[in-house]
């Protein structure tokens, strides 16, 4: 009874966590080329200046999904599938005891990639190899860096060096897991 509390627990906060640091991904401004010719648009607190085809501007990165989703506009950044198959490629080239450094943001980018090719799927089925082959890396890097980090925790603690590889996701659960190895071990020992 007591395992299944403390499992409750540290879910509630890696996943209260991350809601809110993707929340934070949200309001972080990016660059936008306008696809079209827009007019003034005041939404709320959002202010668009009247922009004209081939302008770049700078809007709050849910702004820019919902101007892309609607055809308006492209994000200036390099694609969330090319940044996948890189990091899977330099992941998969880094011994063991090795990670790679991921963007701040990549997680982010890569869960709204696959929500995004997931609805495009829904509509165009011949869409599906494309979604399942992005799933399939998506799975591969996560269980690559996942084993790294369980090795990492277990030989030493958040050196500089990694804190700068990692993201903030991957820093929660390092800490969370070297905290409940911790634990263990003052358990098994009887050290207090």
């Amino acid at each position: 009874m007591k395992i299944n509390l403390l499992k409750l627990n540290e879910e509630s906060s890696i996943v209260g966590f991350l809601k809110d640091y993707e929340i934070g991904f949200l309001l972080i401004p990016v660059k936008v080329t306008i696809k079209q010719n827009l007019p003034r648009i005041e939404v709320g607190s959002v202010n668009l200046p009247e922009v004209h085809k081939g302008d770049t501007i700078e809007v709050p990165r849910w702004v820019a999904e919902i101007m892309v989703h609607m055809g308006f506009a492209e994000i200036q950044e390099e694609s969330a599938e090319l940044e996948l198959f890189k990091a899977l490629s330099r992941e998969k080239m880094q011994d063991s005891s090795q990670i790679s450094t991921l963007k701040s943001d990549f997680y982010h980018r890569m869960r709204l990639q696959i929500k995004s090719m997931r609805s495009m799927m829904e509509r165009d089925e011949s869409l599906r190899e494309s979604y399942e082959k992005f799933s399939s890396s998506a799975y591969d890097l996560i269980a690559l860096r996942m084993n790294k980090l369980l090795y990492l925790v277990g030989s030493s603690s958040l050196s500089p060096d990694l804190e700068k590889k990692i993201t903030q996701e991957e820093k929660v659960l390092f800490e969370i897991i070297r905290s409940i190895i911790e634990d263990w071990k003052k358990a098994i020992l009887e050290v207090e």
